[in-house]
């Protein structure tokens, strides 16, 4: 599909490349002083070696991820919330994954190397590296606390034919139709589409946990569709949402099959 001239060309720079590189190289390297350390009789080398590996390796996926884009049909679907039929626009269940993952094995490591220091230490007397390892890895195990709670989780945009709602990582938003004077893409270092309210729209929004807010509201009546987080092509999602947003008469067929139908054989046409 046609991609909004607003966004510059989707690549790989040579300084992402190079990034990325030097992520799988310092990955590999710690899988090898890991391994050496494990032979010559230092079996902890091994353990915290293998999950700074992981990390390295993780952080690398993610970046994957968020560069890549692709329409699956899962992601596009219809829902009902309530009695209210909706198309709903799932985010990317892989990224959250590579998230959480990323954040257990800093977990792991912070309290693992904790644990590693006091045992060592032959005395009571806790030592300050031990403290500091402790209390980092504790805060953030409270990310994973609120991931178990369900305050923070992958969200999604609910397209109803009475308004658009999102629901981010860590917040939820909504603005009513009539409150949408339109939508348009915009490029802020990454893609995305903005749908625009009107400066006294009645916008309902709120965060969903206090702590960990990973990702924020705008500051003014919008919903900013952040096309990193989805697993749906950015230039569908573009003329998904703007065909529903600048064309009322179209809303009527939001929660139906025929949303998900047009949005399969990408069918918006550039006036309605």
């Amino acid at each position: 599909m046609e991609v909004p001239p607003e966004w510059p060309e989707a690549r790989y720079t040579i300084r992402e490349k190079l990034a990325m590189a030097m992520m799988v190289g310092f990955g590999v390297i710690a899988v090898l002083v890991g391994l050496a350390g494990w032979a010559g009789g230092l079996p902890a080398a091994l353990r915290y070696c293998i999950g700074f590996a992981c990390l390295f390796f993780l952080i690398v996926a993610t970046g994957v991820v968020i560069r890549g884009s692709e329409h699956r049909d899962a992601d596009i679907r219809t829902v009902t919330v309530g009695a209210l039929p909706a198309t709903e626009l799932r985010q990317s269940r892989r990224l959250w994954v590579l998230l959480v993952a990323l954040m257990t094995c800093l977990t792991a490591l912070s309290l693992g190397a904790a644990i590693e220091i006091y045992l060592n230490v032959p005395s009571s007397f806790v030592p300050g590296a031990a403290l500091v390892f402790g209390l980092f890895g504790i805060f953030l195990a409270t990310f994973l606390v609120v991931v178990a709670a369900r305050l923070l989780r992958p969200g999604y945009i609910r397209l109803t034919r009475d308004g658009i709602r999102q629901r981010g990582w860590s917040f939820e938003s909504y603005l009513p139709w009539e409150a949408v004077a339109g939508a348009k893409a915009a490029y802020n270092g990454y893609r995305m589409v903005l749908v625009i309210g009107y400066a006294n729209a009645a916008w309902e929004r709120r965060y969903t946990t206090p702590v960990w807010r990973i990702d924020r509201l705008p500051p003014v009546p919008m919903i900013e569709v952040d096309c990193r987080k989805f697993a749906i092509d950015e230039a569908l999602m573009f003329h998904l949402v703007t065909h529903y947003a600048n064309n009322p008469v179209m809303r009527a067929e939001l929660g139906t099959d025929a949303s998900v139908e047009r949005a399969r054989i990408r069918d918006y046409p550039e006036s309605v």
